[in-house]
């Protein structure tokens, strides 16, 4: 009979070789947790969400032109910040063509449109994954891994990866900030961070003890000037009480990733954000070569909100003159800004110049 080491398949015995030599083996992977911001496809195959960019115009802007589960005309900050590091794009983990050789080269993300920090949030999308969902998702991963390399060499593998984590708009968009969830009437504002952010404290941790080591918290930008909320008000001016939410989430959930950067052994965690930058896109939109920074791109004539980019709108005659796709969601090119924002302020070296799809 022949041994478990013979009967070892060609493909696992060349990865799990390769993740022993070390750094000589020259590629690190990314493991993306977050939302519609950083989604590329898993909602797509959750037929029943009502969360998912899987018709025209999405992606127009993106390899072939067809929606690949991007939230975006183009790219998402999540691409590019990977992009500039030299690191490789991971595919959606509901991908069918995902398996140990595509995850030991890329990685896996987790992102769902809708998903957020606490379980409760977009339910009314029916289905998404929060966060602590997308965690179990990647213990699965974690398991499958370790039946293929054995445990030695896929625990090498977790903890040499990138972990990024970008969640919490939709805690306030699509939960606190909408009546008919209970946490809108349960907490105040304060307690409502307080909230977010002691959660997002134990998946932090959580995610550590799994063997995440270098990990970067990407934080909110100026909610409160999305398209979507500046109609909501009768002036179209943002609403700087949802703005006064994100700022303080910021606040606390950075001072929260810099201790557990210093209280969890051998973690590197960073809190990355463009808040200010954005805002000032936002604020003088001519400055950063956009002509609007009001309207989404792709609106339904004067019908709004539309919420979603369909196949009956309309797009603007410039997408890179726009900074925002739809109602919730930024352009390409305002996500390659605020990616470039966001590594200068983590003083990261670009590497590289990126793909343009």
């Amino acid at each position: 009979m022949a041994s478990a080491r013979e009967r070892t398949t060609p493909l696992a015995a060349v990865l799990a070789v390769a993740l022993l030599l070390g750094p000589c083996r020259g590629d690190v992977v990314q493991f993306i947790f977050g939302d519609s911001l950083s989604d590329v496809g898993n909602n797509n195959y959750l037929t029943k969400s009502l969360a998912r960019a899987a018709t025209p115009w999405y992606g127009i802007d993106f390899g072939s032109g067809m929606p690949n589960g991007r939230f975006c005309n183009g790219r998402t900050v999540a691409d590019i910040v990977g992009d500039k590091m030299g690191l490789p794009r991971p595919a959606a983990f509901l991908d069918p063509s995902l398996d140990e050789d595509a995850i030991f080269k890329n990685g896996v993300n987790y992102a769902s449109g809708g998903g957020g920090i606490l379980n409760e949030t977009s339910s009314l999308f029916i289905q998404r994954f929060s966060l602590y969902k997308q965690i179990e998702l990647f213990q699965g991963t974690q398991a499958f891994m370790r039946e293929k390399l054995g445990a030695v060499a896929a625990d090498k593998f977790f903890s040499e990866a990138h972990y990024v984590v970008a969640m919490g708009a939709n805690d306030f968009i699509n939960n606190y900030l909408l009546p008919v969830y209970s946490d809108s009437w349960t907490y105040t504002g304060d307690t409502f961070v307080k909230y977010m952010v002691n959660t997002l404290e134990a998946q932090l941790k959580l995610l550590h003890s799994l063997g995440a080591r270098r990990l970067t918290f990407f934080g909110l930008g100026p909610m409160g000037c999305i398209p979507l909320q500046r109609y909501l008000t009768s002036t179209g001016s943002c609403q700087e009480s949802t703005n006064k939410l994100a700022k303080s989430f910021n606040a606390q959930a950075g001072a929260v990733v810099a201790r557990l950067s210093t209280e969890l052994q051998n973690a590197t965690f960073r809190f990355g954000e463009a808040y200010d930058f954005f805002q000032d896109i936002i604020d003088r939109p001519y400055m950063h070569g956009f002509n609007n920074s009001r309207a989404p791109c792709c609106t339904l004539g004067r019908i709004r909100p539309t919420l979603t980019c369909t196949p009956i709108s309309t797009l603007c005659k410039d997408r890179s003159q726009y900074v925002f796709w739809d109602e919730y969601h930024p352009t390409d090119r305002a996500n390659e800004l605020i990616a470039l924002e966001t590594l200068r302020k983590l003083n990261i070296t670009v590497v590289s110049n990126g793909t343009s799809s």
